[in-house]
Parts: structure tokens; sequence; C-alpha cells
């Protein structure tokens, strides 16, 4: 079955409608391109922190008003609506807020389809000041849709091999990454500046490493404190970029042969070997230079 896909990179705005107005636009240009699944990049609805490294109460203040309970807030029913209209499966980036304790905020990545919420999944990795503003994830899940079956991962999970180890694992076909993926300095070495190299040399080997596809959506632009590179992707099992939209607002667009792609990666295209097949879980001692403060899964984390 072929699926065409849409990754959007697009700037992000501290002005929820404003952000809202680009969301639905773009899924309306999607569609009409044809696309069955549409991409948008981590906190595009709200916006994200000024940077990670400088905490702000007027940022925190500024999510903490901002943040939506999934599904019933007022701009993930509005997606949800158009998603309806228009027959689209939907993944975006936002702060959650828990339905029952308004002080817990999550950096979450929703997935819509026509017909109502397929997921979210909250981000477990966290840099810098996302600590001081989200709880974090604890769980990576995989959803059954019509597309295949699909896993998320936002951002600062891609560095670890363990975040799309498990998607994989657990029998995902398409992992999905929002991001607000910047470059080092102010954007004036292009694709030069090293952060856009590591964000191209973890996306590939990502893909590649699980024999899966790989979906990324960036932001661009000038947002807070940060300069963001855009290149939103699609990554296909073997590690190459088949679509990308360039570093300014605009859509990387594809039609892909999920199963069968993820077929040939996994029997004959890279010599025969399987990955997941010859995986060998490693069981690591506890180690000095890991800080584990993971609370227990919070009320709510699931969606049922």
């Amino acid at each position: 079955m072929n699926t065409t896909i849409a990754t959007i990179t697009l700037p992000a705005f501290y002005d929820k409608t404003r952000n809202l107005n680009n969301l639905l636009d773009w899924m309306t240009r999607a569609a009409s391109a044809g696309a069955e699944l549409v991409v948008f990049p981590e906190q595009v609805l709200q916006g994200y922190l000024p940077d990670t490294l400088n905490w702000s109460g007027e940022a925190v203040s500024w999510q903490v008003a901002q943040a939506e309970v999934v599904p019933e807030g007022e701009s993930v029913q509005a997606l949800q609506n158009l998603a309806t209209q228009l027959g689209l499966h939907v993944v975006f980036g936002m702060t959650e807020r828990h339905p029952e304790r308004a002080e817990v905020l999550f950096n979450s990545a929703v997935l819509l389809g026509p017909s109502g919420l397929v997921g979210v999944y909250r981000k477990v990795h966290q840099p810098g000041d996302e600590k001081h503003v989200y709880y974090p994830g604890s769980d990576f899940p995989v959803f059954n849709t019509p597309l295949g079956r699909i896993g998320m991962l936002i951002c600062y999970d891609k560095v670890f091999p363990e975040s799309t180890r498990e998607l994989a694992l657990k029998g995902a076909d398409i992992m999905i990454m929002p991001t607000a993926w910047g470059y080092a300095g102010d954007g004036s070495a292009g694709d030069a500046d090293p952060m856009v190299d590591c964000y191209t040399l973890f996306g590939r080997v990502r893909a590649l490493e699980n024999q899966c596809w790989m979906i990324e959506s960036n932001l661009c632009g000038h947002h807070g404190n940060l300069h963001y590179h855009g290149h939103s992707r699609i990554i296909d099992p073997l590690g190459n970029i088949v679509a990308d939209s360039g570093t300014t607002e605009g859509m990387a667009l594809a039609t892909i042969d999920t199963q069968p792609a993820i077929l040939r990666a996994r029997s004959t295209d890279y010599i025969g070997y399987h990955f997941l097949k010859d995986y060998v879980p490693v069981q690591a001692p506890p180690s000095p230079l890991t800080v584990h403060n993971r609370h227990a899964r919070p009320l709510g984390e699931n969606h049922e």
C-alpha cells in the first residue's frame, strides 16, 4: 500500500491563534497535494521555549496559560474537525495539560485521524530547561492506523538510539519526529552549521539501524533566542533522504511504499541483514554517568 506523506517546515510564534491558522492552512494545502498524513514540528501550536539554557518565568507562564487538554482543547478540536473534513492523519507538537492537574504540563506529539484522536506521545528525554517546565513521558507507544503502525518521538529523543529501537521492536513502520532543532549559531553558516550535520546524521542512522521509515518536521526562522534550520524530511528504511523541505517555510512531499520498502530493507537491500532479527539487547549496569530521575507514570498518562 502506498501512502502520500507531507512533512511541513513552519515558523512558530508566541501567538496560538496565528500558529493554529498556519496549521489549518497547511493541512488544506497538503491535502490538495494528495497527502494522507501531514506532520508538523515540535511545540508548533504554542511556540517552543525561548531556549533550553536560560530559564524564563515569562516563558513558563505563557506555556501554563496556553496549554490544552487533549483532545478537549479548543485548538485540538479545530485541528480534529479539519482532519475529519479532509480525511487526514495529522501529527503536531503542543503543550499538553494534564486532564486533572492544571500545573502538570507535557511536551507532546498528538496523532489525529479522520475518526478522532489516535494517540499521544509525551516527550521522554528532556534537555536543559525543559525539565523545569514539562513532566517527562514514560513510554514509546505504537499506534495502529490504516496507513501503517506509527510511533512518535520528539527532538532530543532522537539522540538516544533506544528511543527508535523501542518503536521498531514494537512494530512501528513509520517513526515520526516533530522537532525544534536549531542552529548552533545565528544561522549564517547555513548547512555548514554543526547542528545541521548532527540532525542529518541522527535522522539517517535512526532510519537505517531500524530499517524503518523516519519522518522529521522542524521549525524554521528566528523564534525566541534561537534560529531554526527547517529540513523537514522523509527518510527511507535504508537511510536515504527521499524528500526535504529546505530551510524555509514549505513542504516535503513523497509517496512511499511503506511495507514493501521495509521488507526489502530487511531481506535483500542491506546484503541480506535484518538488524532487528540479529539484535541482542544489552544489559548495561547502573552508571555514575546517568541521572535516574524518572517519576512514576503520572495519572492520566494513557488516553484510552
